[in-house]
């Protein structure tokens, strides 16, 4: 029998061979979706309990922390159904971000330099010998430091930007031993300022080109819980994971309804667990987080299916049953197995293939139209400062033909030289199909795609990733009494930012209020209501 067919039942024994959980099961796979992923997608859906067995869990308030000193000697996955407090939050990441063996070569080679310095220059030696130590220091800093790991050329370019722009006063606001006047001024000053208008063109092309559309993220990081070095992190721990779990895993859970005008309605809930959103480094996109449950659900009128729900980020987007894509078998005939796009980094649930720029996601006003306007200058800046002289000549061209809508949504879109790619400049949902596709097997080739290269940096698109072996689904029915199930905490570290935080699981709401309430997710308790809410939404 096929991978395909495979499906765990985590329920009690005593309900096994129940025809319900049979029957729940057949619909589960007859309308299981399929999923397609962008190119350079790190993260895959998996099972709970290996991502359990690389956490520790930590008190996030005074009632978890009395909570937990009692059951400190139980194994994880056995008690984190049995915490009564929503004051928690899971680690996932937990090694050192440094390497304990760096600072002690530093510790010895500071010592020795320092003991050189004294006896061979005396103070002059000790002074140079404090002084690279500090350097060495600062070095390892910045390598082991959780900040965002391109903060440390942004810092260095900045700095020798400002570096280049004092040194003439510097050098040329005195006399050079040695050196006439007329050398100095005549010879020297001119040769020195053609060369630091060269560097400041290309520091400033540099910064406009890689650390002004990454700024946003960059200050993310800084405030962050999960920066992109625990990123990197996270996708090492998942890449070991897959060595010993190489099936994706999906939730199952079916729900049965009656409707006020008696209807009955099936709802097909598809639960996907990813140990990391890397959202920010895979996308320059506006968050991070450890942990990241996200959904799709189908909805079945009097054993008909009419509507298919797909969260995004915290919330959800519906689409009918005729407009959504279905896969195609061996045979050419279509499927029902609705496909999903599925946005690099962040998970988030498509319809169709797309790329839809951040703003867009706000209402339209005048944030959005900032966004926009900001946008599109940077983008015009980088075109400008390229040393491409048909790149240059393409943004004055643009600029003279589209003086009224320079600075909209798509005005740059197919601005492109030989040598460069796309630059991300605000965070995009990049939900383009092209990468890794699971679920049922057949004429993928038909499915539309498109190209996540042609919107991200080779470093992004072409970035390592580890793929899991097998490319169907691994179906777990999903019963509420699983131990986990009822853990209220969160799936990630909490941060101060809260799109930064891990989120909760599948059956829980974030608190909400002063006393911190935890209650059932919409999604989750009343299927119904959430559907009437998006159906509203979507007309």
């Amino acid at each position: 029998m096929g991978l395909e067919f495979w499906c765990i039942i985590l329920i009690p024994v005593t309900y096994k061979h129940h025809r319900g959980f049979v029957d729940d099961l057949d619909l589960l796979k007859k309308f299981e979706p399929v999923v397609r992923y962008a190119k350079s997608e790190r993260f895959y859906p998996m099972a709970v309990e290996p991502y359990l067995e690389k956490c520790m869990l930590f008190p996030s308030g005074p009632i978890g922390a009395a909570e937990l000193f009692g059951h400190l000697n139980e194994p994880l996955a056995g008690k984190i159904g049995r915490l009564e407090s929503h004051q928690y939050f899971l680690r996932f990441v937990n090694k050192p971000l440094y390497d304990f063996d760096a600072w002690l070569w530093w510790v010895a080679g500071s010592v020795m330099a320092l003991v050189v310095g004294w006896f061979s220059l005396g103070w002059v030696g000790l002074e140079i010998a404090i002084s690279a130590s500090l350097l060495a220091v600062l070095v390892l800093f910045l390598l082991s430091s959780p900040i965002r790991l391109r903060i440390i050329p942004a810092t260095l370019a900045v700095s020798l930007f400002i570096g280049l722009s004092v040194a003439p006063v510097w050098l040329f606001f005195r006399p050079i031993p040695g050196v006439s006047i007329a050398v100095e001024y005549f010879i020297l000053l001119p040769i020195y300022l053609f060369i630091l208008f060269y560097l400041l063109m290309r520091t400033l092309k540099y910064i406009i080109e890689t650390i002004l559309p990454e700024g946003p993220g960059l200050v993310m990081d800084m405030l962050s819980q999960s920066t992109e070095r625990i990123a990197k992190e996270a996708g090492k721990l998942y890449a070991e994971i897959l060595k010993n779990h190489h099936q994706p895993v999906y939730y199952g859970r079916v729900v049965r309804e009656t409707d006020v005008s008696g209807a009955e309605w099936t709802i097909l809930q598809y639960h996907y667990f990813y140990a990391f959103n890397d959202w920010r480094l895979a996308a320059n996109g506006f968050n991070h987080h450890e942990g990241d449950w996200e959904m799709s659900a189908i909805y079945l009128k009097n054993n008909q299916p009419v509507s298919v729900l797909l969260s995004q980020h915290g919330a959800g987007y519906m689409e009918t049953w005729d407009n959504m894509l279905k896969a195609i078998d061996h045979d050419g005939n279509k499927t029902t197995h609705p496909i999903i796009y599925a946005a690099l980094g962040s998970h988030a649930n498509y319809s169709k293939p797309d790329v839809i720029r951040s703003p867009a996601m706000y209402n339209p006003g005048r944030l959005q139209r900032f966004l926009f306007w900001f946008d599109g200058l940077i983008h015009y800046l980088f075109l400008w400062f390229n040393p491409n002289q048909k790149a240059r000549h393409i943004a004055l061209e643009e600029m003279r033909l589209k003086q009224e809508h320079l600075l909209e949504e798509h005005a740059f879109d197919q601005l492109r030289d030989e040598t460069d790619h796309y630059v991300v400049r605000l965070p995009m949902e990049i939900a383009t199909g092209d990468g890794v596709r699971i679920g049922a097997q057949g004429k993928s080739s038909k499915e539309p795609i498109i190209k996540s290269s042609q919107y991200l940096r080779r470093v992004m698109s072409d970035r390592s990733i580890t793929l899991p072996e097998v490319r169907e689904w691994r179906c777990i029915l999903l019963n509420s009494e699983q131990g986990w199930v009822q853990y209220k905490g969160l799936w990630g570290v909490k941060s101060i930012l809260g799109e930064e935080s891990g989120p909760p699981g599948p059956k829980w709401d974030k608190p909400k209020g002063k006393k911190a309430i935890v209650s059932e997710r919409v999604r989750w308790d009343k299927p119904l209501e959430w559907l009437a809410r998006l159906e509203k939404n979507k007309h």
